[in-house]
């Protein structure tokens, strides 16, 4: 391939002056970078254009490029719930149709999940069990756990789930491989709202109370580490989204560096729930398709999609739609052929920069003003987060942010789900649109 340059050569190049001059000029501006730039949510500044000077020479940049995937492929993950009608069948139906892994989740008792199965549990391929309860169950082969979300979701204050981990610690130390059953649960906290900058900090505080608690009970933090999968939920922020993961690779080998430990960092971004629709449900596909698309541009190494109508209880056309998306996302639009698509955006990579210093900032100050374990069982973060929550839900109701078929543009005959009305139980998300309507 020809040098790029050559492409450019009968063109003369303009300087930043020169073109920031052009606008104000055009546009009858006096300084257009600071008349139409906005300043978002987490407090960074969005300029109305970048250039190759906004990111050149800038170390931070050039870190957080090189740390990213070299493949460009992903893994789908489909999600059933354990109460699944014809769960079996549905999981079996899934594998057929394209879905790489399937994660059953909310279990509590794998004996009673057991019974509703012909074969054997292990007998199924490319099948994850996501405990709720380490104390109750054995371990199987392949699983997920996240004791401290647990805690979080069913507002747990004991310690026993900790001390189970610490128990299977011991078994799965023995396998060769590295074994990334430790779920370091991000989701949650976009879930109930939180702003990008807060989600990241808690996330990485949430890493760093496995990390503290299980190096004290004589277990290494590298044996720790290549044990997480960190599971980080995707909003429509879409640029700013794909900016967020690729920050997140860099702000998380920070932390491990903190341990002098070295390993790669395995992501599973999933669509959030929070931004969905219980009005206009269709209106959900583009949603999280905008989704999708930014956990594969930001190199997730595994993304989920919820169904359409996954607010009321997810259908059969629903799951097969959720796993077309990534399919098409795959193999017509050949986003698994480009190595990093997202480098080399002179806003894409600033923005990275910039949610890395803020998310840096905020997790030395949440560090600093108390103990994250301690903070779980007074609540005090949740607050933080209901906070921004409700802030949001105000721009929606005032129709300075659109939400498609809920706030803008419903119909006449407008289908609704059959969300239960107002329910905020700890092991629920908050649903965004249901707030917009109240």
């Amino acid at each position: 391939m020809s040098d790029i340059n050559s492409l450019l050569k009968d063109f003369n190049s303009i300087s930043d002056e020169a073109w920031s001059s052009k606008i104000a000029s055009d546009l009858k501006l006096e300084n257009p970078l600071e008349a139409l730039s906005k300043v978002d949510e987490n407090g960074i500044k969005h300029l109305p254009y970048y250039r190759a000077s906004s990111i050149k020479d800038k170390e931070l940049i050039s870190k957080i490029q090189a740390l990213q995937v070299k493949s460009p492929s992903w893994k789908y993950i489909q999600v059933f719930a354990a109460d699944t009608p014809d769960l079996e069948k549905a999981i079996k139906q899934s594998l057929l149709s394209g879905t790489d892994e399937v994660v059953i989740s909310e279990v509590e008792n794998i004996k009673e999940l057991s019974k509703n199965f012909k074969n054997e549990l292990k007998e199924i391929s490319h099948l994850h069990l996501h405990l709720n309860n380490l104390e109750k169950n054995p371990t199987p082969k392949v699983i997920f756990c996240d004791p401290i979300g647990e805690m979080i979701r069913f507002n747990k204050t004991n310690n026993r789930e900790m001390d189970a981990l610490k128990e299977l610690f011991q078994k799965r130390l023995n396998q060769l491989k590295p074994d990334n059953f430790l779920l370091v649960d991000g989701a949650i906290y976009k879930n109930a709202g939180a702003t990008i900058v807060q989600e990241l900090a808690l996330v990485m505080q949430h890493a760093v109370e496995y990390l503290d608690q299980m190096t004290d009970a004589g277990y290494t933090a590298e044996a720790i580490a290549r044990s997480f999968t960190f599971r980080l939920g995707i909003g429509l922020d879409y640029f700013t989204e794909i900016a967020k993961l690729r920050a997140f690779r860099y702000l998380i080998q920070k932390v491990f560096s903190t341990y002098e430990v070295e390993t790669s960092v395995r992501i599973w971004g999933e669509a959030s729930n929070y931004y969905h629709a219980h009005k206009e449900p269709y209106t959900n596909l583009l949603r999280s398709t905008t989704q999708a698309m930014a956990a594969v541009i930001g190199n997730c190494d595994l993304i989920s999609i919820p169904a359409f109508d996954a607010l009321e209880k997810s259908s059969e056309l629903g799951q097969r739609m959720a796993r077309n998306t990534s399919l098409i996302l795959k193999n017509e639009s050949h986003f698994n052929k480009v190595n990093d698509l997202a480098k080399g955006s002179y806003y894409i990579e600033q923005l990275s920069a910039d949610l890395a210093e803020k998310t840096w900032e905020l997790f030395l100050k949440y560090e600093a003003e108390d103990n994250f374990y301690e903070g779980i069982n007074s609540g005090d973060f949740k607050k933080k987060i209901a906070k921004e929550h409700q802030v949001r839900v105000k721009q929606y109701q005032k129709e300075e942010k659109i939400m498609v078929g809920v706030n803008k543009y419903q119909t006449k005959d407008n289908l609704a789900l059959k969300v239960e009305s107002g329910k905020r139980d700890s092991d629920a998300p908050i649903f965004l649109s249901k707030d917009i309507s109240q």
